[in-house]
């Protein structure tokens, strides 16, 4: 009881609610400071990371079936919404809802497919759905336009501002409802399902029915960022459905710390931030940027959040 207390009690959720109130007030303001449209760009690229980040987490970090083929839906969403703008005339405000639900349709299907697998085998299964969408994209290349992806597309917003606050707000969304729907009862039996999936199944919870829904709704807000993405850059290429971009969205969960919701948004800031501020190195900078991710990894296996968590309450021990 003094662990549910801990994770779901309301005094807890009142804190969280007031640090995503500050943070989404920074996230508001931060124009005011950051300025420059080089500034405004690499944060909207950490708003991006971020929603990507956090619908990875709700399926990986809660029920423990690692997705290695989240670009899967985050390019099948970016070529989809890229594709209905071309051919279609559909603005970014139909794409990007239109882009999820396709995303989230491709959920449904892969999901019920693989997530009976356990283990290595449903992490492999979603890795090959990605590599398989990237060959389609380089092989049909009159359709997707093959290396060169599509271009031309309708602009998120006519100015970087514009394209900031959207993505700011898209960013805001999917965390607040993420972050709660993680505290509702919906999250507590993802949590259940990851902790032991055979006494989920023997207390009489249909474990294959939550996987596949939060699956669905992991791909829906990943297809949003992908289209928004694609709309923000006027252009869509095949490293959207790469497994490189899988590897980073899955690194910058697991850095931040899994299962939290807000790891995520820790992870994806400062990998973003980092690895910007790292091109001075030049060539060591892809040495540098892997070392310290390893080194987070070894020394903080739960993640920066689980640090930054310690720090808190001992200094809050202390002041009493």
């Amino acid at each position: 009881m003094v662990n549910l207390e801990n994770m779901f009690g309301p005094r807890v959720l009142y804190k969280r609610l007031l640090g995503l109130s500050v943070f989404s007030v920074l996230v508001l303001l931060a124009p005011l400071v950051f300025s420059d449209p080089y500034d405004l760009e690499l944060l909207f690229l950490c708003h991006y990371y971020v929603i990507l980040a956090c619908s990875w987490d709700l399926l990986t970090g809660f029920t423990g079936n690692v997705n290695f083929g989240h670009a899967f839906f985050i390019g099948g969403a970016g070529f989809a919404g890229a594709l209905l703008n071309l051919h279609f005339g559909w603005g970014p405000w139909l794409t990007l809802p239109v882009g999820g639900l396709v995303a989230a349709l491709c959920g449904l299907l892969v999901g019920s497919f693989t997530l009976r697998l356990k283990g290595p085998y449903f992490a492999a299964v979603t890795f090959c759905f990605a590599t398989l969408l990237y060959k389609l994209i380089m092989i049909q290349h009159d359709v997707f336009g093959g290396e060169e992806g599509l271009s031309g597309l309708d602009w998120l917003s006519e100015t970087t501002l514009g394209s900031y606050y959207v993505s700011g707000i898209l960013m805001l969304a999917t965390i607040f409802f993420l972050y709660f729907l993680s505290k509702s009862p919906f999250g507590l039996i993802l949590r259940s399902i990851g902790e032991n999936e055979m006494a989920s199944e023997g207390s009489g919870i249909n474990t294959t029915y939550y996987k596949i829904v939060a699956f669905m709704i992991s791909a829906f807000i990943a297809g949003v960022g992908g289209a928004m993405y694609a709309h923000a850059q006027m252009h869509v290429g095949p490293e959207m459905a790469h497994d490189a971009l899988s590897g980073l969205v899955l690194i910058m969960a697991v850095v931040g710390g899994m299962g939290s919701i807000i790891g995520p948004v820790i992870g994806a800031y400062l990998l973003t931030i980092a690895n910007e501020s790292l091109r001075f190195m030049g060539e060591f900078r892809l040495l540098i940027y892997s070392g310290a991710v390893v080194a987070v990894i070894l020394f903080a296996p739960k993640g920066l959040l689980d640090i930054f968590l310690r720090v808190y309450r001992r200094v809050v021990g202390r002041a009493k």
